[in-house]
């Protein structure tokens, strides 16, 4: 295939994927449903009374930004590797499809979480009213026009990193205050962070066998990033931004850049700590000797050490600062172990509550296996990475739909067809696992005779049920690469990317 009949293909795909997104935004604007009474809006809250029917339009449009996403992908790669030249052609419109799309979902209302007005209304409260978010929560500011957007945190304190609240803080010291315009600029931040990764990935990354119009199709156009990261606002974009950057800075030998990068990762949002342990063994282990090898740990734990407390000195007193990322240990919803424990809580109530105590510590044992098999160089930095993400994924007592989004610096620089699979079916699932949490109970299942009448009437309620039912395919599907790969010799789908 030539570049130009690629190039035309792409455009065609790309042109269908920014006509989705924006017929999306047209379903679900920003305004007026942010300023809805004193309502937190979801999806089925807004079409229940006039637009059920637009939940098969919202259904469609998502498979096909999949299948288009997929199409793309696929043409990069395969131009790619019979003109690795001219294929650098095609970053630049990949970006660009990518950059219009998040464009258009700055004003997308927030239809799966409304994390994004949360960030804005800590931002607030520390601007207007000198509410420290890491002391101070906001039902401390009760008259405020915007609280009722905080939602089941009212009454806690931000779990977020002392970073991410000095970035949030940004567009309320510029003096845009309003809810909807904040919100929006908020947005355009984790744009701005999107591009920033999507820069790094399609022109300061190289892989063997993947191209960087492949590596960067694979980021820019997946649609778990586009809804998740932008169209929703999740601040996990600029952490994910910082993770890239610090493993690119890492591999081209800037160790100590690189412990920075990771680290400020680590102060936007906590998860990123997961990767620390297995970074400073890498940096360790890359050294020639002993004292070369001490040394090194010495200065990646200063480095970390120091901007850590610093951080998180400047926003008040110790401990008092961890208590809302203390907090948020322990939430509970929609992760494999909470539906075992729903499951078990009904037959033995005790061993239950064993369940969810009892799940970081498999973490823990995960954890060490995987630091062993990366120390005996079994695992590579990437492959480490990637696991260590699905395994907290899989074992944590809560689950959100953007959590994938953790996977996808690990997926993307060590790009194959068991990386590409996973995200690509964990992306797909999760976005439609949204029909389970809001439709499909809320519509039919609560009000079904037969289960309200039927064997399964004394459990009929929503955790109960939908728990163990949504988790159970949502989980499942990111292995549907394998079971294929094991019982189908095409090659187009096992071996896309090797």
């Amino acid at each position: 295939m030539t570049l130009q009949q690629t190039k035309k293909q792409i455009f065609q795909w790309g042109g269908l994927t920014i006509f989705i997104y924006l017929i999306f935004v047209v379903a679900f604007p920003l305004i007026p449903y942010i300023h809805y009474g004193s309502l937190m809006l979801d999806m089925e809250m807004i079409l229940r009374d006039q637009a059920r029917w637009f939940i098969w339009v919202y259904m469609f449009g998502l498979l096909l930004l999949f299948y288009a996403f997929y199409k793309i992908t696929k043409l990069s790669h395969e131009f790619s590797k019979q003109n690795e030249n001219e294929s650098n052609l095609l970053k630049k419109y990949i970006l660009s499809i990518g950059i219009i799309s998040g464009i258009i979902l700055l004003f997308l209302y927030p239809v799966t979480a409304l994390d994004v007005a949360l960030y804005v209304v800590f931002a607030r409260n520390w601007v207007l009213y000198g509410g420290n978010p890491f002391t101070t929560t906001p039902e401390t500011f009760i008259t405020d026009p915007y609280i009722h957007l905080t939602g089941e945190y009212v009454t806690k304190t931000s779990s977020y990193g002392p970073i991410w609240e000095i970035v949030a803080a940004i567009p309320i010291r510029l003096g845009i205050t309003e809810i909807a315009s904040a919100i929006i600029a908020t947005k355009i931040i984790l744009l701005s962070a999107y591009i920033f990764m999507a820069w790094l990935i399609g022109w300061k990354w190289k892989q063997k066998n993947v191209s960087q119009v492949t590596a960067l199709s694979f980021f820019a156009l997946n649609p778990l990033v586009m809804l998740e990261a932008i169209g929703n606002g999740h601040n996990d974009m600029l952490m994910i931004a910082f993770i890239t950057l610090g493993i690119i800075l890492f591999q081209n030998q800037k160790w100590i850049w690189a412990t920075v990068a990771l680290t400020i990762a680590c102060l936007i949002k906590i998860p990123a700590l997961i990767f620390m342990p297995i970074f400073g063994l890498a940096v360790i282990s890359s050294a020639v000797s002993f004292r070369s090898r001490l040394l090194r740990g010495l200065i990646v734990g200063f480095i970390f050490l120091s901007l850590f407390f610093i951080f998180y000195g400047l926003m008040g007193p110790i401990p008092d600062v961890f208590a809302g990322v203390i907090d948020s240990f322990s939430r509970r919803s929609f992760s494999p172990a909470y539906a075992l424990h729903v499951i078990v809580r009904e037959f033995n109530p005790e061993f239950a509550k064993a369940v969810l105590a009892n799940t970081r510590y498999v973490f823990l044992l995960v954890y060490i296996f995987i630091l062993i098999q990366f120390m005996r160089k079994k695992l590579t930095l990437l492959e480490a990475g990637f696991v260590a993400y699905l395994a907290q994924i899989f074992l944590s007592n809560a689950f959100r739909i953007w959590y994938p989004l953790w996977l996808i610096p690990f997926a993307v620089l060590n790009l194959n067809s068991k990386t590409y699979w996973r995200v690509f079916l964990f992306s797909l699932a999760v976005q439609f696992s949204i029909l389970s949490y809001y439709i499909l109970w809320r519509w039919h299942w609560r009000y079904w005779e037969w289960g309200l009448t039927g064997p399964l009437a004394p459990y009929w309620n929503y955790f109960t049920i939908m728990t163990p039912f949504t988790v159970s395919w949502t989980f499942t599907l990111p292995f549907l690469g394998d079971l294929i790969r094991v019982r189908s010799k095409r090659s187009n789908w096992s071996n896309m990317l090797d």
